[in-house]
């Protein structure tokens, strides 16, 4: 017999499966009204007024930061680099905000950078505050302030986690207030999943400017293909037992080959991590590569970063999502797997024809190349022309 209050949470979330979500944004409402920001909501946007595209980059770790350079797995770098590298250096400012920097200075800093830019995107990490202060969540208010000011630009919420629901809600929130809020996935599908038939960009590949490009290929040169194939990321005891298979039947096997010490369990595999560039060499150093394509949050198929990374290092992909990776790569360019079982025969039978796979992980690098250079922005153009709102490339 069901416990009654799982019965009453099931009959609720038929009725709208976001019901758990209402308290927290009353809550944030009210917390809003006391800060002096409206939370009226609209379904309609302003009247853009035209001029040349400007975008802020607000970033997780900005330039005061040292991970913000090339060639270390710095998103919101990438990005703002990227868009440099395709329309100017003119057309992009980036806010520096403090790891201890209090909420109102920033904000204050952003509203100030909007005016004085006539910026018409601001591009950030939706999931957190800037400067990466992970416990602080404040879009919600620095977008009304925003709205209530009169801006007519685009806030582009960027996304790593959203198959986590509370990450969601937070996009969900900003979606509802304004159709000038677009979220921008790296993982997974948010079409119509913040409010009904409205158009989200992703999954999109995660961006790669043609400088961090350019120091891959010089990180990559000499590296040779030493092991049959590679597993890179946290030992789960399942993924050790699958490994151990693997071996015992003559499968040259390493794991996290870009580092210098051997991880054996989830600890060990977590800790010390390399650079990303040292990460790039240990994929191109296997002929093949593993991807698992769900995390902690559930049974959600997501668009790992790893797929463009190891086709971008020239090692073939095996993956077990089944609606992700297609989406960017033809079916000769990547294998699938149902399942851990499934793996070994698939790999031996790729091991058969050793010039062939390769083959197939060239032609794979070849697209990679393309896609990491501009998937990102070209999305978020597309997306932008079908909502309406003002896009990024001008014809």
């Amino acid at each position: 017999m069901k416990n009654p209050k799982e019965y009453i949470a099931q009959l609720l979330f038929k009725v709208n499966p976001y019901w758990d979500e209402i308290p927290w944004n009353r809550q944030r409402d009210r917390d809003l009204k006391q800060l002096g920001a409206k939370t009226k909501r609209s379904n309609s946007k302003p009247t853009f007024r035209q001029r040349p595209v400007h975008v802020i980059v607000v970033p997780q770790h900005g330039p005061s930061d040292e991970r913000y350079r090339p060639g270390n797995w710095n998103i919101y770098y990438e990005a703002q680099q990227q868009l440099k590298e395709l329309i100017g250096d003119h057309a992009i400012s980036v806010l520096d905000v403090q790891p201890d920097e209090p909420t109102e200075h920033w904000h204050t800093r952003l509203f100030e950078m909007v005016n004085a830019t006539g910026a018409t995107h601001i591009l950030t990490h939706i999931e957190e505050d800037a400067g990466n202060q992970v416990s602080r969540w404040s879009w919600d208010q620095v977008f009304a302030e925003l709205i209530d000011q009169g801006w007519d630009g685009v806030l582009l919420g960027g996304n790593f986690d959203s198959a986590f629901k509370w990450i969601r809600a937070k996009s969900r929130r900003l979606a509802r207030m304004s159709p000038q809020f677009m979220a921008v996935d790296i993982c997974m599908p948010l079409t119509g999943e913040l409010v009904r038939g409205r158009v989200e960009v992703g999954p999109v590949n995660m961006p790669i400017s043609r400088e961090t490009v350019r120091l891959v290929q010089d990180a990559l040169s000499g590296v040779e293909k030493v092991h049959d194939i590679s597993f890179i990321g946290a030992l789960y005891p399942y993924r050790v037992e699958l490994i151990d298979s693997l071996k015992a039947r003559g499968i040259n096997v390493v794991v996290n080959p870009h580092r210098n010490d051997v991880a054996t369990d989830f600890a060990s595999s977590r800790s010390n991590q390399p650079g990303w560039l040292e990460y790039m060499r240990g994929l191109a150093s296997s002929h093949m590569t593993i991807n698992f394509s769900q995390s902690s949050a559930g049974p959600y198929e997501q668009l790992k970063t790893r797929v463009i990374e190891a086709t971008l290092a020239g090692t073939y992909l095996l993956t077990d999502d089944r609606d992700r990776t297609r989406l960017f790569f033809a079916q000769d360019q990547f294998s699938t797997f149902d399942s851990v079982d499934a793996l070994p025969q698939l790999i031996e039978s790729l091991l058969s024809d050793r010039v062939a796979l390769d083959a197939r992980a060239r032609s794979a690098q070849e697209l990679a190349r393309e896609l990491a250079v501009s998937d990102f922005w070209v999305q978020i153009d597309q997306g932008l022309k079908l909502r309406g709102l003002p896009p990024i490339f001008v014809d």
